[in-house]
C-alpha cells in the first residue's frame, strides 16, 4: 500500500514499501534505481534526496514480455496476486515478440474483471488475434480480437502492431437450376469462402463451385427422347456451375463475399475489445488494424 501523503515517514516504512537490506539508507532509494519504481516521480533520481519526497510513493509491480507466447491471461499468467491489488501495474511488451490467439475462442491478451488499482501496457511487439473462418453455408465468420478489456483504469501505449484476425470468406451462389417432367438440369453447389488471416491460420482463397450436370428426369423408353441426345440443357441455358467462395481477409479486413452474388464475407475482429461498461485509454504511433472498440 501507497505511503502516508503526510506526517512522519521512517525509513523502515519506506523499506516496507521497497524492501532493500540492512542497514538501510535514502541513497538505495532513488528512483528508477533497485527498488523505486519510475511512476514515483517526487522522488529524485540522483541527488539530494529527502523522506518527504516519498510523500504518497507506491510500488509498483512490473513486468516484461520478452519472448513471444499465446492466450495471455493478464492475471493468472502475469501479474498473478498483484492484479487485484491497488498498485499501478507496468506490461511491457518487447520489440520482436508476438502474442497471438490460437483459435477464436480466445484473445491474444485477455484483461479479465477484477482488476485493482491502474494498469499500462507499453506494447512494442505484436499482438495477433486470431482469422475467421471461411463458410460452406452462408456469411463468412468474424475475425477474432486481440486484446479484451474487462476492467477499468487501462491504459495502452502502442509504438508497436496490434491487428485483429480478419473476416471469412462467404459462400459463393449455387448454379440456377431447371427441372421438367423430362430434364433435370442441375446447377453446381458454390464454392466455401476462404479463411481470415489470423495468428491460429494463413488467409485463404475461396473454393471453387462444383459444375452443373444434366440427367432424363423421365425416359419414354422406345420413343423419340431417349438417351443423352434428349439433354437440352445447354440449349435453354437454365443451368450453371456454382460460384466460387469468396476469399478470407488479411489482418484487420473483412473477407469478401462469394461469388454469383453469394453470402457477405465475415468482417474483421476488433483490435481492442471492452466489456460492457468498460473504457480504457490509448496511446498509439504504431499500427492498429482491425475494428475499433
Amino acid at each position: 500500500m501507497a505511503l502516508p501523503s503526510s506526517g512522519a515517514i521512517s525509513i523502515g516504512n519506506i523499506a516496507t514499501e521497497f524492501g532493500g537490506s540492512q542497514p538501510h539508507s535514502l541513497s538505495e532509494y532513488y528512483r528508477n534505481g533497485s527498488f523505486v519504481t519510475s511512476n514515483n516521480t517526487n522522488v529524485p533520481t540522483s541527488g539530494t534526496i529527502d523522506m518527504a519526497d516519498f510523500y504518497g510513493a507506491v510500488k509498483q509491480s512490473s513486468v516484461t514480455i520478452s519472448s513471444s507466447t499465446t492466450n495471455l491471461n493478464v492475471h493468472t499468467g502475469v501479474f498473478g496476486g498483484d492484479y487485484t491489488s491497488s498498485i499501478p501495474k507496468l506490461l511491457i511488451i518487447n520489440s520482436g515478440v508476438e502474442i497471438g490467439a490460437s483459435s477464436l475462442s480466445n484473445y491474444a491478451l485477455n484483461l479479465p474483471s477484477g482488476m485493482g488499482g491502474t494498469l499500462t501496457i507499453q506494447n512494442a511487439g505484436t499482438i495477433s488475434g486470431a482469422g475467421g473462418d471461411g463458410s460452406s453455408s452462408g456469411t463468412g465468420g468474424t475475425g477474432g480480437t486481440a486484446i479484451y478489456i474487462a476492467s477499468n483504469n487501462v491504459t495502452v501505449t502502442n509504438t508497436g502492431t496490434i491487428r485483429a484476425g480478419g473476416g471469412g470468406g462467404g459462400k459463393g451462389a449455387n448454379g440456377a437450376s431447371q427441372v421438367t417432367s423430362m430434364f433435370s438440369c442441375i446447377g453446381g453447389t458454390g464454392g466455401a469462402g476462404g479463411n481470415g488471416q489470423g495468428y491460429d491460420q494463413s488467409q485463404s482463397n475461396g473454393a471453387g463451385g462444383t459444375a452443373r450436370y444434366a440427367y432424363l428426369t423421365y425416359s419414354p423408353g422406345s420413343g423419340n427422347c431417349a438417351g443423352p441426345s434428349c439433354f437440352q440443357c445447354n440449349e435453354w441455358g437454365v443451368y450453371s456451375n456454382g460460384s466460387s467462395g469468396g476469399n478470407g481477409g488479411t489482418y484487420g479486413n473483412a473477407g469478401s463475399q462469394g461469388g454469383g452474388g453469394g453470402s457477405q464475407g465475415g468482417p474483421a475482429g476488433k483490435y481492442i475489445q471492452n466489456a460492457s461498461g468498460i473504457s480504457h485509454s490509448l496511446s498509439n504511433s504504431g499500427t492498429l488494424q482491425g475494428n475499433a472498440p
